[in-house]
């Protein structure tokens, strides 16, 4: 065995620790229903770049919403489209749909329309999503009933892709579940705030109390993580985890290989901007983990002794993760899937270093726009 090997399994100790911490933590989770309807009311902000293909059966499964229409409100705010976003959001303005454009001489990106669409809510409660999502006709009902009965500032709640056709599709479900039970695991249990913007809930004051997205209104990514740190921080206990069925959002995959790794490159690009200690070191785990597994399958290719540590490596690495991906796959109804969790190891660990790498150093794009 080399050093590095010896060094590898060192590491991949405390990341053990926190896998099964997870999978612990997932094991007594109760699942959520809603019993009742709820009295809140909310406002659901939706801020939409190009989303031509999309905005419209994210739009109709909204207005499916088995909750009382006079308790929710539709905002969409138009982050400079330069396709027919708008006016296709214009056509449901009979159906109560409110659209809200941002002009060209204006603050742009995610967090300006997010904040634009708060100012102009009617409602205490704020529910954020994307447009090229949809939900079960709990959704909302979920959300606020279980706000009410936690007295929580600000919920996250589960998101999961909505098709596994491709290769590629299996991959990159497969990685989100990953993060997706984690995010479950730590929100539930206090000690990992993690969320996905596309299925969030928070009080307009606790919004207000932390002077909204100010601070880190300049990082291009960040509507959600970096907004929970601030909540969570004004706020001691006051983040809470809805883990339901009828809570979970379904989203578009990536479409290619390359949108794929530009967006992963774009979440971790926000890495360093965390204040959270643990969410830093948990980061650092899972890359150094995914680089010494890297490392030893190419440095492989030229020693057979190295592949033999990466492959064992792997093994190690598998073993440790597969018991908390059957239990994460169960909850999504997508137990299918880790088939092909054991083969994609390999590409897990190369795509995990790229991503990781390039999101602390490179430009990337996004709908449109080179960001960086």
């Amino acid at each position: 065995m080399t050093i590095f090997f010896i060094i590898a399994v060192a590491v991949l100790l405390p990341y053990r620790f926190i896998i099964r911490r997870a999978n612990r933590q997932l094991m007594f989770l109760q699942r959520y229903s809603a019993t009742r309807v709820s009295a809140d009311k909310a406002s659901i902000i939706i801020a939409a770049r190009n989303e031509e293909m999309n905005i419209g059966p994210c739009l109709e499964s909204l207005l499916a919403q088995d909750f009382p229409r006079e308790q929710m409100e539709i905002i969409v705010v138009d982050d400079q489209s330069v396709d027919g976003t708008a006016a296709l959001v214009q056509r449901y303005a009979d159906r109560g749909i409110r659209l809200i454009s941002l002009g060209m001489d204006e603050a742009f990106g995610k967090k300006a329309a997010i904040a634009r669409g708060i100012a102009a809510a009617s409602h205490p409660i704020i529910i954020t999503t994307d447009a090229d999502c949809s939900y079960s006709t709990k959704w909302i009902n979920t959300l606020l009933s279980f706000r009410e009965k936690t007295d929580a500032v600000f919920v996250a709640a589960p998101v999961q892709f909505k098709k596994e056709i491709s290769l590629l599709d299996r991959f990159q479900s497969l990685d989100f579940m990953a993060l997706q039970g984690i995010t479950a695991a730590g929100v539930s249990g206090k000690y990992l705030n993690m969320c996905n913007g596309a299925n969030l809930l928070y009080t307009k004051e606790g919004f207000s109390a932390v002077n909204g997205f100010e601070g880190i209104d300049h990082i291009a990514s960040g509507d959600d993580m970096l907004l929970m740190e601030k909540i969570n921080k004004a706020f001691p206990g006051g983040i809470a985890y809805c883990f339901s069925e009828d809570a979970i959002v379904v989203t578009e995959p990536a479409a290619s290989w390359t949108a794929f790794i530009q967006q992963r490159i774009r979440w971790s690009s926000k890495a360093t901007n965390y204040t959270s200690f643990v969410i830093k070191a948990t980061l650092l785990l899972v890359y150094l983990v995914n680089a010494a597994v890297v490392y030893l399958l190419l440095a492989g290719i030229f020693d057979f002794q190295l592949m033999k540590c990466g492959l064992l490596l792997t093994l190690m690495k598998t073993i440790v993760e597969l018991p908390f991906m059957i239990r994460t796959a169960r909850f999504f109804n997508k137990s299918a899937l880790i088939a092909w969790f054991i083969p994609f190891q390999p590409l897990h660990a190369l795509y995990t270093v790229v991503a990781g790498t390039f999101g602390l150093f490179s430009k990337y794009r996004w709908k449109g726009r080179e960001v960086g």
